[in-house]
């Protein structure tokens, strides 16, 4: 399940970042594709790197088709680093926050848990980067022809980075100004910015003012520019998680594992539930019923929630606490819904209490022995050094477990790996649709899965989704603070 808001990502002021480094020897632009871009260079005034910002405050909101407001967003940078927070307006108490160390993207969802950014997420967010930074018009490029755009044709410039994912940058040549940029065209996080306006940071120095994402009618603005600021060490630092764990033990507590779940036993308020554990879920959900018994304070305003099922509009709600055997997550922020309304949500009607999901991980490390049927949770502090296991970093930009694989020895897929998903392979409707698409094996490192039978899917790109029928083959650490998990085959 994902929470629907749109994609607002910071715009990063940095002097040079080792992953977006480009290797100018190994790539060429053509001459005419650096006509366009010298003049996009000429219409801006600047140019990523060239000293004009040092530090920068930007403020910046997202409104509907109506005008109304439903994000208030606070950027700040200096040098390398950068911390945005995004308050979502029509959600009361949440804010997310993203940021970059100078080394590491990161991000933490509602509860304030810090995560890193690996994978697909951190090449988009470091081409995302460059596109609003103004660094674009230094990266080589190729010309791709014309294309159209609202009935009228521009010439369009693919620049391309090392570490980072190509932009396909849509020109107008009277002025130098980008009317449209997409990002990794045709790859698994194409994403298209529709540039409704420039604005004036400084006299003679623009930045992009206002744009779409996508089909989306939600307006991006940037309403207030503060450049070369006094942006202090604390602005830049990863928020103090507002929910807190306590591990009084990290003993194994047993879990229960049918034919298609896996199922964890918690109590909410002091209130015993039964929870489908979830590593599909980007935070964790109660069943209207159970959170009403449990006294679950409920708070102002909804969220739209997504998932393969459809979009539901769930509650947002504050458990004072919620513990599993040995510890206990106090202050949490969750989610709730009525599962039991055609029961679209996975809840097998069966009367669980609900799903448990990132928020559940993002701050501990979990131990997950699925051929013992049991579970330990650990401080996030604790070594793993010595913790054997096919070691992989992992995406949880959205909250969902993802990792990469490769589909028959030739096409890079990003797989999520959902305990919440009883046994169906899924493939995006993107790859399905090809033609003569006949999957036969997914492959992890030495890991080899031989795929049965499969159904296309509304999850987008070059994503697939596999659930506990292939899980249920190996034990877990999931090690969300450091973006990472152990997989080790068991006797299934």
């Amino acid at each position: 399940m994902k929470r629907l808001c749109s994609l607002s990502l910071a715009l990063i002021f940095l002097v040079t970042v080792p992953a977006t480094a480009v290797r100018a020897e190994e790539q060429q632009t053509d001459a005419q594709s650096q006509q366009l871009l010298q003049k996009h260079r000429a219409y801006v005034g600047w140019q990523f790197g060239d000293g004009t910002f040092r530090t920068m405050r930007v403020t910046s909101t997202v409104t509907d088709k109506k005008g109304d407001k439903l994000e208030d967003v606070a950027f700040s940078s200096a040098g390398l680093a950068f911390h945005e927070t995004d308050t979502m307006l029509k959600q009361s108490s949440v804010t997310l926050h993203s940021g970059f160390t100078g080394s590491v993207f990161w991000q933490s969802f509602e509860n304030g848990f810090t995560m890193p950014i690996y994978g697909e997420a951190a090449k988009m967010m470091a081409s995302y980067t460059m596109l609003m930074q103004e660094g674009t018009s230094g990266l080589p490029g190729t010309f791709q022809g014309n294309k159209n755009v609202d009935g009228k044709t521009y010439p369009v410039v693919r620049v391309t980075m090392v570490f980072g994912d190509p932009i396909d940058l849509y020109i107008d040549p009277a002025t130098g100004a980008y009317v449209k940029a997409v990002i990794d065209p045709d790859g698994p996080s194409e994403t298209a910015y529709h540039i409704v306006t420039y604005g004036d940071v400084v006299s003679g120095k623009k930045m992009i003012g206002s744009y779409r994402i996508d089909d989306s009618d939600e307006l991006n603005t940037n309403v207030k520019f503060e450049p070369n600021a006094d942006v202090t060490a604390e602005e830049l630092h990863p928020p103090k998680a507002t929910a807190s764990w306590t591990f009084a033990s990290d003993q194994p507590v047993p879990i229960t594992l049918t034919h298609d779940r896996v199922l964890v036993d918690a109590t909410v308020n002091g209130v015993k539930g039964t929870f489908i554990l979830d590593t599909g879920a980007d935070s964790i959900y109660l069943n209207d019923n159970f959170a009403d018994r449990a006294k679950v304070q409920v708070l102002k305003g909804t969220a739209d929630v997504a998932s393969v099922y459809g979009t539901t509009k769930d509650r947002l709600r504050k458990a004072d606490t919620i513990n599993f055997g040995g510890a206990t997550l106090q202050n949490v922020l969750v989610y709730s819904e009525n599962f039991e309304s055609g029961d679209s949500s996975g809840l097998d009607a069966k009367g669980y209490a609900g799903l448990i999901g990132t928020d559940f991980f993002a701050g501990a490390i979990v131990k997950l022995n699925v051929y013992d049927s049991t579970m330990s949770i650990l401080d996030p502090s604790t070594d793993l050094s010595a913790m054997k296991g096919l070691p992989i970093f992992v995406d949880l930009s959205d909250g969902k477990l993802t990792v990469p694989m490769t589909l028959d020895s030739s096409t890079k897929v990003n797989a999520i790996l959902d305990t919440g998903n009883p046994d169906d392979i899924l493939f995006s409707d993107k790859l399905a649709n090809r033609r003569s698409f006949n999957p036969t094996m997914l492959t992890l490192g030495p890991i080899q899965y031989m795929i049965g039978t499969w159904e296309p899917c509304c999850v987008g790109g070059n994503y697939a989704l596999l659930g506990f029928d292939f899980l249920k083959h190996f034990d877990f650490v999931f090690d969300y603070p450091h973006g990472r998990m152990f997989l080790t085959p068991n006797k299934n």
